[in-house]
């Protein structure tokens, strides 16, 4: 897992050999490039966001969508003209989309005007923030400074993750959100303390008011922490952890939850758009022909949302996205949706457990909406997926898999969650920056092999692990 308290320095074979001649440079020089490094890719990915990819739009057609969308955009624009939390003026309220995003474009819009541009600076920054926040937290975890510079470039460079920012999509500031969190949560694993993990709490309330599917994150990190805790008493503290760590969650949320119980005076915790999700997931797997374009079967899954609501008596307008006329509207048909897939996966799960698979080791890394975009996606994901399989095994014969042990459970959790529901390429954007952690402390552990000419170098020359009590 993270550093934890009463740690012990480990050193691999022949580690004082490699320390003697991989001295580090001077900590001020050190950092100065570093420094330089970042700003020179900040740069570099900022142009080819702004610049190089807006002017391919035409070229990659329906391949990939670069123009803002998926309702965040209609929200702000709302908020940013007075007319409330609502997708449509004509329509309700909505609870459709977290608030998070929608807030954030409303308010880089009243600065810098509503454009692309404007918004695509802001997720230029934002993926500034989030590879800063990057570098950090690599350093903190493997005690290497050049795996920590190498996945921060490697994040900021990786095409999915600059064609997310070109598309302004909610990927960017979900890893932001979530970035935040991860520093907090290790700080608060490190020192053991109690107000550390109300921080990190909060923090987490502030990634879920953004993107909702990380909310049960805690969940497995309880699990994971139980599994690894050493007697009674320390289990008990974990358990007071992850429980104010909950509590500082359901602060963050308090306003969201409150907001929606006034609206329609029921228990919506995040948003509603989770019955779209899974009727989606179900429509696409059970109706996609093999070679038949994914956009194709996730349109007629629009239609077929149409058609339920119709067969509701439910008055509702949008081919995909279905608005209504009533909060309460809403809320009862995405949570008929959710339930009759329920329903569906319960009385048959064989249908279910095919469907996961399918997304859980395909369609979640290299779905994308055309044929050509499937073919493109796995020429980009698998390289990075190789090579942070290759620093798993890396950390596990050099037996220090629990230094990533969180890390890793985060990149299982997030497939996992999408593998009921639909799965695109798009959404292993979440999970980028951790795969890149990964990749990084492989592709530092391979150059220190050919640079040493076979010496036994197995992980970064000073990591550290807990001891035991």
């Amino acid at each position: 897992m993270f550093e934890t308290p009463r740690l012990v320095p480990i050193c691999t074979e022949d580690a004082e050999e490699v320390r003697a001649g991989l001295a580090p440079a001077p900590r001020a020089d050190r950092r100065k490039s570093v420094f330089l490094a970042l700003l020179a890719a900040i740069l570099m990915n900022a142009a080819i966001v702004l610049v190089v990819l807006p002017n391919l739009n035409r070229l990659m057609g329906l391949s990939y969508n670069l123009e803002l969308g998926d309702l965040y955009d209609l929200i702000a624009k709302n908020l940013d003209q007075g007319n409330g939390y609502r997708v449509d003026t004509r329509m309700s309220e909505t609870m459709l989309r977290e608030p998070g995003y929608p807030l954030f474009l409303a308010g880089i819009s009243k600065l810098g005007g509503y454009s692309m541009r404007t918004v695509r600076t802001g997720c230029v920054l934002l993926a500034f923030g989030a590879a800063l926040m990057l570098l950090r937290l690599t350093r903190k975890i493997t005690g290497d400074s050049r795996i920590a510079l190498l996945a921060a470039l490697l994040f900021l460079f990786f095409p999915g993750v600059l064609v997310a920012e070109t598309r302004a999509g909610i990927e960017i500031p979900c890893i932001f959100t979530m970035m935040l969190f991860m520093l907090a949560l290790h700080g608060a694993v490190k020192e053991g303390s109690l107000w550390r993990y109300g921080a990190a709490g909060m923090l987490l309330g502030t990634a879920v008011l953004v993107r909702s599917e990380v909310v049960l994150f805690p969940v497995l990190v309880l699990v994971y922490l139980l599994v690894v805790a050493k007697g009674r008493a320390e289990r008990r503290r974990v358990i007071g952890a992850i429980a104010v760590l909950a509590l500082g969650t359901a602060v963050a949320m308090c306003p969201w939850i409150i907001r929606n119980y006034r609206l329609v005076h029921s228990f919506v915790p995040t948003a509603t758009i989770a019955g779209l999700a899974a009727q989606a997931g179900l429509y696409t797997c059970e109706n996609t022909s093999p070679g038949e374009p994914f956009f194709v079967a996730d349109g007629e899954a629009g239609l077929e949302r149409k058609e339920i609501a119709r067969q509701l008596g439910i008055p509702s307008i949008g081919p995909y996205f279905q608005l209504f006329y009533t909060p309460e509207d809403e809320l009862t048909f995405y949570r008929t949706l959710l339930n009759r897939v329920s329903t569906e996966y319960r009385n048959h799960p064989e249908v279910l457990a095919g469907c996961a698979a399918k997304n859980f080791f395909f369609n979640f890394w290299f779905l994308g909406k055309t044929p050509k975009s499937v073919l493109l996606n796995v020429l980009v994901q698998a390289p990075l997926l190789a090579l942070a399989l290759a620093g798993v095994v890396v950390l596990w014969k050099g037996k220090l898999l629990r230094n990533a042990g969180i890390i890793l459970l985060y990149i299982l959790y997030i497939p996992a969650l999408h593998a009921p529901m639909v799965a695109e390429a798009r959404y292993s954007m979440l999970i980028a920056p951790f795969l890149a952690i990964l990749a990084a402390i492989f592709l530092v552990w391979a150059y220190q092999r050919v640079k040493a000419r076979g010496s036994a170098i197995s992980q970064p020359e000073r990591v550290a692990v807990a001891a035991d009590k």
